[in-house]
């Protein structure tokens, strides 16, 4: 969330913008640009904390533009800071305030196994009541949080809109250090890639992936992110004949990460809900002009279908080891999916993209068009 705010501050920015930033003390910030300005004064989010803000954001001339980034664990108070929806609420209601969410999560879901998180689930419908009673503009990561996030506007009009979320690792081009890791991981042999951080949903279908890859391929296997080196070791241990293949970086740099997806001829990225426009470590690879081989639920909007940027197999074995040999054996459809990956990332993904849309509302909505945006 955090890159997601720098890029769209620096953006902002750089078309002359005044873009103030309000953060948490412990929370830093990448902003490049010098027309950004951080304010740490967020601290817990306390009331405290909340008033605090206020009063600095009293200082700035009426209408103010206020874009809260929307993840509810993001402000604390075990994912219940009813205070701080009611505080955007008052901004809107008793300062002339213009308020946006950014949503990237919803609410907790309910569940017969914990009545904790029913708890949960229900006070996160009433925050979210409470925001888009707030909210002029709502952006979601997602197109299908609208039905969703709909009901809760209890009638009252409220824009939604669908503001795509850029890739978190930028392109880095270094032809010499992807030559690199090609000769070391996968000399004379194709490279697969998986990236993420190795949770258990998707590690899960990873273990029933994996072994049809290797043993189906020559290929090999490498795992990028925090948590593939505990992975690799778990595959090892029940998969001991695969070791020579499969390989793990654990944590890397965005410059390093950069160049181990450049050194992939294709990438394996399955969800248990399907891939969606929300995923980061999708996005990443597709930015890079990576296939990427995933799979479709309800959820996968028809964007990738209709671009032909992704290839959809059914989240098992066998089918990503069927997708993988259909990519390696026909060199056309390959490239068809490397430029496809790439144009749909740049025509939809780009911050670019994000900025003009944000630019585009402020002028439609006869914002001033220089004036404060103050993001919390």
């Amino acid at each position: 969330m955090c890159r997601h705010m720098e890029m769209l501050a620096d953006g902002l920015a750089d078309q002359s913008h005044s873009v103030h930033v309000w953060s948490p003390q412990g929370t830093d910030l990448g902003c490049e640009s010098a027309g950004v300005q951080v304010h740490k004064t967020l601290g817990n989010f306390s009331v405290g904390d909340l008033g605090e803000t206020g009063r600095m954001l009293n200082s700035f001339p009426s209408p103010r533009r206020i874009l809260a980034y929307w993840v509810p664990h993001a402000y604390g108070y075990k994912s219940m800071n009813l205070a701080f929806c009611l505080w955007l609420w008052f901004r809107s209601a008793w300062r002339n305030d213009r308020v946006e969410l950014m949503v990237q999560e919803c609410f907790f879901s309910f569940t017969r196994r914990s009545w904790r998180q029913n708890v949960v689930a229900v006070v996160h419908r009433l925050m979210t009541m409470i925001l888009l009673r707030a909210a002029d503009q709502v952006w979601v990561a997602l197109p299908g949080y609208e039905g969703l996030l709909k009901p809760f506007t209890l009638g009252r009009r409220v824009s939604f809109s669908w503001l795509p979320v850029p890739a978190n690792v930028d392109v880095v081009r270094d032809a010499a250090k992807v030559a690199k890791i090609r000769a070391e991981l996968a000399p004379s042999r194709f490279l697969i890639g998986h990236f993420g951080t190795f949770g258990a949903p998707i590690t899960d279908l990873l273990e029933k992936i994996v072994p049809f890859l290797l043993r189906g391929t020559d290929a090999s296997l490498i795992l990028l992110g925090s948590g593939g080196k505990e992975f690799r070791e778990s595959l090892i241990r029940l998969h001991p004949d695969l070791a020579s293949r499969l390989h793990a970086t654990g944590y890397l740099d965005d410059a390093a990460l950069s160049c181990f997806l450049s050194a992939c001829d294709v990438m394996i990225q399955p969800y248990p809900d399907g891939l969606t426009a929300r995923r980061g470590s999708a996005l990443a690879p597709l930015a890079h002009g990576r296939p990427v081989i995933s799979n479709a639920t309800a959820l996968t909007e028809a964007l990738w279908q209709q671009t032909g940027a992704v290839v959809f197999a059914p989240a098992a074995g066998d089918g990503f080891l069927n997708a993988v040999r259909s990519l390696r054996q026909d060199a056309a459809e390959y490239e068809r999916v490397s430029a496809a990956a790439r144009e749909t990332y740049v025509r939809y993904f780009e911050p670019s993209h994000m900025v003009q849309i944000i630019r585009a509302n402020a002028a439609a909505t006869s914002a001033v068009a220089t004036g404060n945006y103050g993001r919390v």
